[in-house]
């Protein structure tokens, strides 16, 4: 039998057949649920080839996971699909001048810690406690300082993968081709990440928060696109509105923000430029006859916007999380439209994002016990989609399409844009082992659940 064949690899321990593998069934999108035939959870590279290879053999259908943060369902195995997950292989194999390698689950904060103390690793996702590496890479995750430093694909040197074949090779970048690029964002769809070397930034020698407080969500967007417009390029520009500020003060993570749209604005470099940076800033801020602070001790209103996500815990059980981006210059238009679809659906929205780069991040709260809450939820999300779509946006700025979006790839993409990348996702996995009805699905596969149908058709 293949199961006593994976345990001989990996341990006994090591492959889950009982009730536990229902913690693998959804990851951080827990609107929908699956059914894992089995999980395995390799111990070092070694045993996570043999794994690879076994189910290759076997023709067996699975998915490749980390932690299980991802918000747009790509780690949910919809068809009985055996879960890899790869948590246990969290090596630091070696650190070189501004390069760091390490394993794909290793957790995300983690590579700052292990990184030597004049350097960090910029990419930083909300869940960047916990998310891995090796998802992190899955989904391309921005995070935070995403509008300075870049995205994670920004920080990716080289990547040792297992291809859908079971040969592992190892793509570096170049001048002149980049092949590590096409495993970045692809959702665990073309291969699996074992190993990753990671850039490393010096730390700035200056920083500065400055908190802007403003009356209307439509000033602080337009403070958005001024701070722009005066040249400066912060390290993080965050937004959370009014209902966002309000959950977080029940929470936890409560900051003393006022109740109040509000911006979260971080500068660093070099002490002089952070100065005329700040003076430029706080310059936008007054025109638009907004008020601000400048705290000393900014951890905790850093903590209270990483917060966000979770603190919805305190008015709801469950909520969806849309990633779609749009241009910052159309940033006022949208949040008042997602006013809007917030009354005609009768859905609360909390809007908390990385405004910076114009991803928007509206938290949608849902019954989980209540199908027709879940539903108006996702209606909600889907006309905010599509409209950041229709304004020259994006369906999704790093969260990924997974389960949750792949309705919108066929609104954003061409037919021929969707042929070229059905065929790439043929050519390096012809059988469809991978990752099945996830992300780019030329012949969708047949929704198993109402939930599923609802969000892969339009009404």
């Amino acid at each position: 039998m293949m199961e006593d064949e994976l345990r001989k690899i990996v341990g006994d321990r090591w492959v889950i057949t009982d009730n536990e593998k229902i913690l693998y069934s959804f990851d951080g999108f827990t609107a929908v649920s699956g059914n894992p035939s089995m999980v395995v959870l390799p111990g070092n590279e070694e045993e996570a080839i043999e794994v690879f290879r076994l189910l290759i053999s076997k023709e067996r259908k699975f998915i490749v996971r980390g932690s299980g943060t991802s918000l747009s369902g790509a780690t949910i195995p919809l068809n009985g699909e055996v879960v890899i997950s790869m948590s246990r292989l969290n090596k630091v194999y070696g650190i070189q001048g501004l390069e760091i390698e390490v394993g794909p689950g290793i957790a995300n904060i983690m590579v700052t810690r292990n990184s030597p103390q004049d350097l960090f690793y910029a990419p930083d996702p909300s869940s960047y406690i916990v998310s891995s590496i090796g998802g992190n890479i899955s989904h391309d995750s921005g995070g935070i300082h995403v509008i300075k430093y870049g995205p994670t694909f920004n920080s990716v040197v080289s990547v040792k993968v297992i291809l859908p074949n079971g040969k592992v090779e190892y793509f570096n970048s170049s001048p002149f081709f980049n092949p590590t690029s096409i495993f970045i964002g692809a959702e665990g769809t073309l291969g699996a990440v074992l190993r990753a070397r990671l850039k490393l930034f010096p730390k700035p020698k200056a920083r500065k928060t400055i908190i802007g407080i403003f009356s209307t969500v439509e000033d602080a967007s337009e403070a958005v696109i001024n701070i722009f417009k005066s040249g400066v390029i912060p390290s993080a520009l965050e937004m959370m509105d009014k209902y966002s500020v309000e959950v977080v003060e029940k929470s936890k993570y409560k900051a003393g923000l006022p109740i109040s749209n509000v911006l979260l604005i971080e500068l660093d470099g070099n002490e002089d430029d952070v100065k005329e940076e700040y003076e430029k800033i706080i310059s936008v801020i007054k025109n638009l006859e907004g008020e601000y602070m400048t705290p000393e001790d900014d951890g905790k209103y850093w903590n209270a916007r990483k917060g966000a996500f979770p603190a919805m815990g305190v008015i709801s059980p469950a909520y969806l999380t849309l990633d779609c981006n749009v241009p910052r210059k159309d940033l006022p238009e949208i949040m008042n439209k997602v006013g809007k679809i917030s009354k005609e659906k009768g859905v609360m929205i909390a809007n908390v994002f990385h405004a910076g780069d114009g991803n928007l991040h509206p938290l949608i709260p849902y019954d989980p016990e209540d199908k027709d809450s879940l539903r108006r939820a996702i209606q909600a999300g889907s006309e905010i989609t599509e409209l950041a779509i229709l304004m020259g946006g994006v369906p999704s700025g790093e969260h990924g399409i997974g389960t949750e979006k792949v309705k919108f790839l066929e609104k954003y993409y061409s037919e021929t844009d969707m042929e070229v990348m059905d065929r790439l996702r043929k050519t390096f996995d012809p059988k469809g082992l991978l990752n099945p009805c996830k992300s780019i699905i030329k012949n969708k596969c047949a929704p198993e659940n109402q939930v599923v149908k609802w969000l892969w058709e339009w009404d």
